[in-house]
């Protein structure tokens, strides 16, 4: 099984430092968007890491493909400075709705 990473030039750089082979470059959600369609097809891919700024733009595909694949390949938002929005961490939702209440509050 591999890691896929696709993203801005910066955050591949990066991932090739750390010795990841599988990157992928691009500025444009779209563009992203069109890498990803070929990374679903592919059947030995365990983690796809894609910057937060990127996967804002195509969360319905990102969604979809949760759904229609399931537990894999697992989908690995990352930040990378450029966010324009504030990130709900999904975790910290899930523990808020089962317990009640935040106890991670700042």
């Amino acid at each position: 099984m591999k890691i896929v990473v696709v993203g801005t030039r910066d955050v591949v750089n990066g991932f090739q430092l750390a010795g990841i082979k599988d990157v992928y470059e691009c500025e444009d959600p779209w563009k992203a968007k069109e890498i990803l369609e070929e990374v679903k097809d592919m059947n030995d891919v365990a983690i796809v890491i894609i910057p937060r700024s990127i996967s804002g733009e195509i969360r319905e595909f990102l969604n979809d493909w949760k759904r229609e694949k399931g537990i894999y390949p697992v989908i690995l938002e990352i930040p990378d400075g450029k966010e324009t929005r504030e990130f709900e961490d999904p975790m910290r939702e899930l523990v808020k709705r089962a317990i009640g209440i935040d106890i991670l509050k700042r």
